[in-house]
């Protein structure tokens, strides 16, 4: 069965905004399933409009974003 983007329910969305761009932090279920955290990496293309990246390696900066965020994205992911 092919992905269908309609199905997925966004249940939290945390970004974290840089210089050119940003790192969002979402908790997705698809299909009525199992909340999963899904990890994005944009950034700002020279035209004005946002592209899309490997995450790659986190900063400290990013990583501490998570680390302060951590608790209540599994708390969405649990339902709570």
């Amino acid at each position: 069965m092919a992905y269908n983007q309609t199905k997925d329910k966004v249940m939290k969305v945390l970004t974290y905004e840089y210089e050119g761009g940003s790192l969002l932090f979402a908790i997705i279920s698809y299909d009525g399933g199992e909340a999963k955290l899904q990890i994005s990496r944009t950034y700002n293309k020279k035209n004005d409009e946002i592209g899309y990246a490997k995450i790659g390696r986190l900063t400290k900066e990013e990583t501490q974003f998570f680390l302060d965020n951590a608790e209540e994205l599994v708390d969405n992911m649990k339902g709570d």
